[in-house]
């Protein structure tokens, strides 16, 4: 091969490795607000609390498919030709009830992981749950009314 071939070669190689690296570190650097998870900046639970945090995971997981059921009837009913209404607003109703037993069952495990950190590790914690609600406030801003 001449040179010229060798040469055009390797740009391209070098173009398409920064694309692959530049696309990675976009998607590790690049905070978006309501994403949370480790890559977004939220730290994570001390050590001593995650056996605890995985027990009320477990726990809480049916009251979510509940949720989640309830929430599907309910919308399955709006699909429905002929819409009973009141059978529509019993299963709102009862999405309703499971809705809010699971945010109850999240603030009641919150609570008792709170009682096992330091006033530290929960600032540490808690906060973030904050800053993305800031962020999606700032975001719902931007947006033209």
């Amino acid at each position: 091969m001449s040179k010229k071939t060798i040469l055009i070669l390797l740009i391209i190689s070098l173009a398409f490795n920064f694309a692959f690296f530049g696309t990675f570190l976009y998607h590790r650097v690049n905070f978006r607000p309501g994403m949370p998870g480790a890559i977004h900046g939220r730290p994570k639970l001390p050590i001593h609390c995650r056996e605890d945090f995985r027990e009320l995971r477990e726990e809480m997981g049916e009251k979510h498919r509940d949720y989640f059921i309830a929430r599907r009837q309910f919308i399955l009913s709006l699909l429905e030709e002929d819409i009973n209404e009141e059978q529509v607003l019993k299963r709102l109703e009862n999405a309703i009830e499971k809705q809010t037993i699971k945010e109850k069952e999240i603030g009641l495990s919150f609570l008792k992981l709170r009682k096992e950190m330091t006033t530290e590790e929960a600032r540490m914690f808690f906060r973030q749950d904050l800053k993305v609600e800031e962020g999606l406030r700032e975001a719902g801003r931007g947006r033209k009314k």
